[in-house]
């Protein structure tokens, strides 16, 4: 599971325990976002859509892309039959309906229209600039036409909408389950001890989807550099390239390799049990070099009670003025990343920190706040208001 889907199923039993609303979620196929869905005792319909293709080429670790224009041809005529399919699948007593990923809110978002039912596009990712800005081009106008209302998960997405359209959009910061990510020293030595590591090591962490653009490379270089230093540190990579090829994910493991660090960088994959794994690490560096938007393994750290150090691109600044002890870094400047693994060498340091970061989350990224934040914005605009 995906960051939108993880977000889908936190708003899904909210609003879902609220026992206000009758909820169903129309899917395009059974897998693990489906199970957790089907444990919390909500609906769901499942569907046959056609599949979409990539709209670009990625060279070099993503450095270059360039356009694929058969998938846009694709990708056009999938949306297109996708409506027809989506439109079969969604009951005509509908108040509302909520839409989730950008391909998905046009075919998703025309099928509604055609229905007569009020639509709200949660928007989760940075739309590209690429091609001289034709997808965001494309999705302004679709966004002014169609959608009742657009929810976007950071000011940066907010940002490339038009003018004509921001009248019905609204910045909310996605939300995760705060009292389920406290830190436990149990949960510590249970992970600590799975990896065969000390309890007084010193553990770096970071949680995230394995793709360039989150920037675990140079995250791997700065604790290289780091490591020749304090040798009772470890770093733990948590994370899969999930959605892309394993072109990226190869790559850091000959860095590894390279340096002999296979046994002091830990690299477990995808894993859920999140509490236990904050629990096992001492820092967390969150090292994105682009297009981040309140991402929930970031929120999530800092909920836990670590002491975070995250980057500087601009669709982060928003999480830093929310909290204001996390540290900040340029991603590409190297040292500064090592300097911070150096500060919170301190226990003392790393603990006050860590309380205070807590508490900002607990003030800010509680699933409850996002939840009711949103039910105001479906009780403005289901069928009949």
């Amino acid at each position: 599971m995906g960051g939108v889907q993880h977000s889908t199923l936190l708003l899904a039993e909210y609003l879902w325990l609220t026992g206000q609303y009758d909820i169903e979620t129309l899917l395009p196929n059974s897998g693990p976002f489906a199970d957790k869905l089907s444990q919390k005792s909500i609906p769901i319909i499942f569907y046959k859509p056609i599949s979409y293709k990539s709209t670009s080429k990625s060279f070099f670790n993503d450095r270059i892309r360039i356009p694929n224009p058969i998938a846009w041809a694709w990708n056009l005529s999938a949306i297109l039959l996708n409506i027809i399919r989506i439109k079969k699948n969604i009951k005509s007593t509908t108040d509302l309906v909520i839409t989730k990923g950008l391909i998905n809110h046009f075919a998703s978002g025309l099928a509604c229209e055609r229905l007569n039912i009020p639509v709200i596009c949660h928007l989760q990712d940075l739309i590209t600039n690429r091609y001289f800005g034709l997808m965001n081009i494309i999705f302004n106008i679709f966004a002014k036409i169609i959608p009742n209302y657009i929810i976007c998960d950071g000011q940066s997405i907010q940002n490339q909408l038009n003018n004509s359209v921001l009248p019905k959009t609204k910045v909310i910061l996605n939300g995760i389950n705060v009292s389920d990510l406290k830190r436990s020293d149990v949960l510590r030595n249970q992970i600590r001890n799975e990896f065969g590591i000390s309890k007084d090591a010193y553990v770096i962490g970071h949680v995230g989807r394995m793709t360039p653009w989150k920037g675990q490379e140079a995250l791997l270089n700065a604790f290289i550099d780091y490591s020749s230093i304090n040798e009772n540190a470890y770093l733990f990579l948590v994370g899969t390239p999930l959605f892309d090829n394993d072109l990226y994910y190869n790559s850091i493991i000959k860095i590894l390799e390279s340096h002999s660090l296979m046994h002091r960088v830990i690299m477990p994959g995808y894993r859920n049990d999140l509490q236990s794994l904050f629990s096992a690490m001492d820092l967390f560096l969150y090292p994105s070099l682009e297009k981040d938007t309140s991402p929930l393994a970031l929120i999530s750290a800092i909920s836990s009670g670590l002491a975070v150090g995250m980057s500087t691109i601009d669709s982060l600044s928003e999480i830093a003025d929310k909290c204001n002890y996390i540290d900040i870094f340029n991603p590409k400047k190297l040292d500064e990343m090592s300097a911070l693994m150096k500060k919170y060498e301190n226990d003392e340091i790393r603990k006050k920190i860590g309380l205070l970061n807590r508490e900002a989350g607990k003030n800010n990224f509680d699933i409850s706040i996002h939840g009711q934040k949103f039910q105001r914005i479906i009780e403005q605009n289901r069928k009949g208001i």
